[in-house]
């Protein structure tokens, strides 16, 4: 079971948001990845009274011990001690009760962080996956061999690996992760979206995949993995699932049979495509546009439909301008209707060059 830390504080006077937000990044991304035990994130939030409220997941109450002995000293954390006001610090710690999808979901996150990030390649596939591992991403054969056989490679060629696992979503026995990868210090960035069947155990026994290059902000100020990530309303899962399915097999189809308007809020739609600006009616005209020109969009076949509440992620295949594509696309929808959207495509590889079974 892990350990929740659960820190609130005040700044000192004079010290912006910016500045202490900057400093905690630092924490965030040279403190604590290097602590043993340290749980694959953390949630930081502020109120408009200026109190700051800090979670943080650990392995044990061991390792978090470990780590606030350090804290103090460590040459990371020195800018953001000296913005705090350590009198009105409070600190306590909650255990976290596991449940049944929390070892799917943590499988999932260590094949990617420790097998990727920290290199440890062999021994992270070997824990962290079942009698079988079916792969589907470009360029990896399946198994435990085929999985070393390209990421010992992978390793070596780049030695800075900076991953973030950026939002996951667990529906019985899947799992979703959406990560941000900078890999040797911006030599390449690209947003990752990847999906996982498990078997009775727990382990993963199939993967499927979507990359794209990481670029900056699209028009209407957005990146492909900034936004909310907070799940609510798990009541309310199978609904949400049933809105997406409906846009996807009905509005976004070669003849459509609904218009978007009948899932997608009028009021506020926040689209994270790298070249879409906000709003249904952007939308509206971007789809009409493109079926004038013979560049139409749409979705031949929906292979897959998971969520977890207020998210839903559909794994695709997609048309576009006549060409193939894999697409993974992510919608939080509030009161039945989606308010935020996020995608990923990458283009369907030639079947001459496949090494696995192909991205479906």
């Amino acid at each position: 079971m892990s350990v929740i830390e659960h820190i609130t504080l005040r700044l000192k006077d004079g010290v912006t948001a910016e500045e202490f937000s900057r400093a905690n990044a630092i924490v965030e991304s040279e403190y604590l990845p290097a602590q043993p035990g340290f749980n694959l994130g953390s949630r930081v939030t502020t109120v408009d009274d200026g109190l700051w409220d800090i979670s943080l997941r650990w392995d044990s109450a061991w390792d978090l011990d470990a780590s606030m002995a350090a804290f103090m000293d460590a040459p990371a954390t020195q800018e953001y001690l000296a913005l705090v006001d350590a009198s009105t610090m409070t600190m306590d710690r909650r255990v976290e009760v596991a449940s049944p999808a929390a070892p799917r979901l943590d499988h999932a996150c260590r094949l990617y962080l420790q097998g990727i990030r920290d290199g440890d390649v062999r021994r992270a596939v070997e824990a962290y996956t079942g009698d079988r591992y079916t792969q589907h991403s470009t360029g990896v054969r399946d198994g435990v061999e085929g999985f070393v056989e390209f990421f010992d490679v992978f390793v070596q060629r780049n030695p800075v690996r900076d991953i973030e696992l950026v939002r996951s979503f667990v529906d019985g026995r899947f799992v979703f992760i959406q990560a941000a990868q900078d890999i040797n210090n911006g030599e390449a960035r690209w947003v990752t979206t990847d999906l996982f069947d498990t078997d009775g155990n727990e382990k993963i026994i199939e993967h499927w995949d979507v990359i794209h290059e990481l670029g900056g902000p699209n028009p209407g100020g957005h990146t492909q993995v900034d936004g909310s990530t907070e799940i609510a309303d798990l009541h309310l899962t199978e609904a949400n699932k049933a809105v997406v399915r409906r846009l996807l097999t009905e509005a976004f189809i070669e003849t459509p049979t609904a218009s978007f308007d009948e899932f997608i809020s009028a009021e506020t739609y926040i689209n994270h495509n790298p070249d879409a600006p906000d709003g249904l009616a952007a939308l509206v005209e971007m789809d009409r546009a493109a079926r004038e020109s013979g560049q139409t969009l749409y979705y031949p076949e929906v292979h897959r439909i998971i969520g977890q509440g207020n998210f839903v992620v559909s794994f695709a295949h997609q048309i576009w301008n006549g060409s193939g594509f894999a697409s993974f696309d992510i919608f939080r929808l509030v009161n039945g209707l989606i308010f935020e959207h996020w995608d990923n495509v990458e283009v369907l590889p030639d079947p001459a060059d496949l090494v696995n079974s192909g991205k479906f």
